[in-house]
């Protein structure tokens, strides 16, 4: 079967698909069809066997740009590639997790009706796949959607690696001995740099009852005196996100999705500029699941340590809360691919 993967522009568009490449059919023969981007190298360091088809795709600027006005021209030119490309590869199906990048591919893959599958992460449904949704084979969502008609909740595309996750090898990975709870700050892709700055803040008003680690994103510098342990990045996150007993992190869906599914509550505060608010609504709709909880606003470095040990009290209730909800959607998702690809009579 030939399986054509698309969606770029942050990491979050991206480890999704990388989530389902690695659990399909080894004979299967998957493109990606991404920029010149962070999606690249993603797909050249995380996946195997995989043809990368580079595109151009022009992305839409949530502020006032002239290149916003050149956005149509840019787009069809961007849509006459993907055709091309697409009639030379004769794909089976096409699957878009969103993204400036996937949504030309999306538009071509239904001029050509080829099967085109859409998966939502968030709460809130972005443009790409909000232009694509209606013509789509199938619209798939990680929550609930009442935005999109047609929309079924599936879960999450989670990478399965991540049932191995380890708490001993999390607390070697960290430098610790497991004595104290490990309160871990993992910041992501984007809007590491406050997290950061709040871990050093508050680590002297919670060093006696926690070990605290930082993970503070690629070349995001964090003080190496403050007495914290910390990684720009992790090659084995998920061992340090089992062995850790609550999380500060931001509000991205893939994040708060692995949290609940390695059960490690978290306080979420979520990022708000250069965004349509998705990180917020992602955040709430955990906080209502009693999964986690959420902090918005201006805030003191007391204030927010003091919240983590209020919050910290209620580590069984939020357990419990993570254990109802069903959030992995990887196998679900994966029927779904294979039951369009047989339908296509393109």
């Amino acid at each position: 079967m030939r399986i054509v993967f698309t969606g770029g522009g942050t990491a979050g568009h991206v480890m999704p698909n990388i989530a389902l490449i690695n659990s399909l059919k080894s004979d299967d023969t998957v493109y990606y069809f991404g920029g010149d981007g962070m999606e690249k190298r993603l797909i050249a360091e995380k996946t195997t066997n995989v043809n990368y088809v580079e595109i151009q795709a022009a992305k839409f600027k949530r502020c006032f740009s002239l290149s916003n006005f050149l956005l149509p021209i840019k787009l069809m030119a961007s849509i006459s590639q993907c055709k091309k490309e697409l009639n030379r590869i004769h794909p089976d199906v096409i699957f878009s997790k969103g993204g400036y990048v996937s949504l030309p591919v999306a538009i071509a893959g239904n001029c050509l009706k080829i099967p085109t599958i859409i998966h939502e992460s968030d709460v809130s449904v972005g443009l790409a796949n909000k232009l694509c949704a209606k013509d789509s084979y199938a619209f798939l969502t990680s929550f609930e959607c009442s935005e999109i008609k047609k929309a079924v909740r599936v879960g999450c595309p989670l990478r399965q690696e991540i049932y191995s996750a380890d708490k001993v090898r999390g607390l070697q990975t960290m430098g610790f001995d497991g004595n104290k709870p490990v309160l871990l700050f993992l910041g992501g892709s984007q809007g590491a740099m406050q997290l950061n700055s709040l871990a050093e803040e508050v680590y002297p008003r919670l060093k006696r009852k926690f070990d605290i680690f930082v993970v503070s994103g690629k070349n995001k510098e964090v003080t190496t005196a403050v007495g914290f342990h910390s990684a720009q990045f992790l090659d084995n996150i998920y061992d340090v996100i089992k062995a850790s007993c609550f999380c500060v992190t931001r509000g991205g869906a893939n994040t708060l999705c692995e949290l609940v599914a390695l059960n490690v509550p978290f306080l979420s505060i979520p990022l708000t500029e250069g965004t349509r608010g998705e990180q917020v609504l992602n955040a709430q709709y955990f906080a209502k699941k009693r999964c986690g909880a959420i902090l918005t606003g201006k805030f003191s470095a007391e204030q927010l340590a003091n919240k983590i040990i209020q919050l910290y009290a209620k580590v069984p209730l939020f357990k419990q809360g993570q254990k109802a909800v069903k959030i992995d959607g990887t196998l679900d998702i994966l029927r779904i691919i294979y039951s369009a690809a047989g339908s296509n009579k393109y």
